[in-house]
């Protein structure tokens, strides 16, 4: 593993200065101190320590990354396996305001890309339409148009029901399919008002006339008239395709199956993109003596997504006036190289299912049932939508750490040198270990956005396994990563201590050790829907891959841990920054 030894020139320059700053002002009103030259510094350095280890507990911090699992694995037949890169460490102490002054206590982060090379070569799958690039562009009509096209493609499903259900005089099902049919077509309808664009004019009268036609077979199908429900149905089917090839040549100029706008992406997507990302911020578990200021209770879940989420080096994005000002490369979103962005316009949402031992994440249409905007999500499978952002829920032990649930929410990524934002899934959940706050998340690309039969999919079958590393085990490589450290679970597949934070692209096998125990096939045995059927609004009128008129397509996956393990260095508070920052950066060699 390479270690980018960019960051470590700050601990050095910039990141101290202020503390610098204040050390000389000191010095500069110090005459009653009557400190000189070498002898007064070290004197001082003693005296600033001692006063702030009385004011505050707990200043040191070392670095935590996650593991990057065995480097003999492949992903089996017709898969994929997209390790992690460089792992770039970086210094990033936050402030504390404390007894009328600034308190600076240490900080670590590391974060690490996940690149793919030729993303789009080994796939079956199409492209889609599903979403679009730009979700909070408003320079015209496209992404509305994008939308109404998944809208038609899922009322032709239910209008297919309907045709079946006339032809087999099957009255329950008919009137159940076009029930279906005309609330789509009501969408339909209300999603184009304001649009001003001919195509949307068109397919808004079109509308109106096959509602007409729906309601005209349902009176026929009450009256015992199948041949008359039947007729009128073609009609409707035949207004119905129009719309959608309409819709489709207005996106799609040149009929390759990507709207136009989108073919950047695309294209970006099949050199060597940077398909997801994973970081670990290590802070000190510090709190104010006799005081009411802790960091674990100022950096809520609303605040630490606010440090990852949003325009990147906005105006006055440093916090030097708060209680708890974290360090500028958090406060001004500048850890991860790409920028997140948050989807205003609510394109995409977050759905969880459990398995039998544990849970599986992924995104969604916002127009399936049990779907939320963002998540909290535990490892036994039990989840919970947020009334606010204000606290992380109930702690978890694992062994000698304790772990919190994991925030997940969708997100619109784009990373250096890509054209367009990308969809994505954002993760992050808080660890305490070694009297630390260890903030350990990631995005990675929301593949079922992109591309049909597919999903990305967040899984997790307990804690994290946090182990502690100490400089020699990262020279010997003694440390094994058998057991979550929590006696009442033992994982039943091996998959996050040898894949740990690796992302697998695969045709789907719910047996794969890489998924959690009791992870459903594709088709449910109970008939629910699974993470395919909540891809789209299509998806969701039809059985999500179960049912789709075509047994070649195998359903994909694109598969990453929340629960990967974390390593962490230990026992080097009296270290120097260097001997952390070297440490840091190959904490995977420790790993047996």
């Amino acid at each position: 593993m390479v270690m980018n030894l960019r960051s470590y020139t700050d601990i050095e320059r910039g990141d101290s200065g202020a503390h610098l700053a204040r050390r000389r002002g000191v010095l500069a009103a110090g005459g009653a101190l009557a400190l000189g030259a070498l002898a007064g510094c070290s004197a001082l350095e003693e005296l600033l320590g001692s006063a702030s280890e009385r004011v505050v507990t707990a200043r040191t911090a070392a670095p935590a990354a996650f593991y990057t699992g065995d480097d003999t694995l492949d992903a089996g037949e017709g898969g994929q396996l997209y390790r992690s890169g460089t792992v770039e460490v970086r210094y990033v102490p936050p402030t504390l305001q404390a007894d009328a002054r600034s308190i600076d206590i240490e900080g670590w982060s590391t974060s690490a890309p996940t690149k793919a090379r030729d993303y789009n070569s080994s796939r079956s799958n199409k492209p889609s339409s599903v979403w679009w690039p730009g979700p909070d562009d408003e320079d015209g009509d496209t992404g509305v148009l994008v939308l109404v096209l998944d809208m038609e493609r899922g009322l032709s499903v239910h209008l297919d029901g309907a045709i079946d259900a006339v032809a087999n005089q099957s009255k329950t099902d008919a009137k159940k399919a076009l029930d279906a049919f005309a609330d789509a077509t009501t969408e339909v309808r209300a999603e184009l008002d304001g649009c001003p664009s001919d195509v949307c004019m068109t397919v808004r009268e079109n509308a109106d006339i096959r509602k007409g036609l729906a309601e005209d077979a349902r009176a026929s199908v009450n009256a015992g008239e199948w041949d008359q429900a039947a007729r009128s149905l073609q009609q409707a089917r035949r207004i119905v395709d129009s719309d959608i090839e309409r819709l489709s040549e207005d996106l799609d100029s040149d009929g390759d199956g990507i709207s136009d706008a989108a073919e950047p992406l695309y294209e970006y997507l099949d050199g060597e993109p940077t398909i997801g990302e994973r970081f670990v911020v290590s802070l000190p578990d510090a709190r104010v003596r006799g005081g009411d200021t802790a960091l674990a209770d100022e950096l809520t879940p609303r605040r630490v997504l606010d440090y990852f989420v949003g325009e990147r080096g906005a105006e006055r994005c440093g916090e030097s006036d708060r209680t708890v000002a974290v360090h500028r490369d958090l406060a001004c979103r500048d850890l991860l190289t790409a920028t997140l962005d948050e989807q205003k316009k609510k394109t995409r949402a977050v759905a969880a299912f459990e398995t039998s031992d544990g849970v599986v994440v992924t995104g969604a249409t916002p127009a399936a049932e049990d779907v939320a905007a963002m998540l909290f999500v535990s490892d036994d499978g039990s989840v919970r939508v947020p009334e606010t952002l204000d606290s992380w829920g109930e702690e978890r032990r694992a062994g000698e750490a304790s772990v919190t649930p994991t925030l997940v929410c969708p997100a619109a990524a784009r990373p250096p040198e890509c054209p367009l934002p990308m969809p994505a899934l954002f993760y992050v959940r808080r660890i305490r270990h070694e009297d630390q706050l260890v903030f350990a998340g990631g995005w990675l690309l929301d593949d079922g956005a992109l591309y049909e039969d597919t999903a990305t999919l967040l899984v997790a079958d307990g804690p994290n396994i946090v182990a502690g590393v100490t400089r020699s085990d990262v020279e010997s490589g003694g440390v094994e990563l058998n057991s979550t450290g929590d006696d009442s679970k033992r994982r039943k597949r091996p998959g996050r201590t040898k894949y740990a934070d690796m992302t697998v692209k695969a045709p789907y096998d719910p047996d794969a050790e890489y998924l959690p125990d009791g992870s459903h096939p594709v088709c449910r045995a109970d008939g629910e829907l699974y993470c395919w059927g909540v891809q789209s609004r299509e998806a969701l009128a039809g059985s999500g891959d179960c049912d789709d008129g075509d047994a070649t397509v195998t359903p994909h996956c694109v598969v990453t841990a929340l629960d990967a393990p974390v390593l962490h260095l230990v026992g080097a508070a009296d270290e120097s920054n260097e001997v952390k920052f070297k440490a840091g950066a190959e904490l995977s060699k420790a790993v047996h």
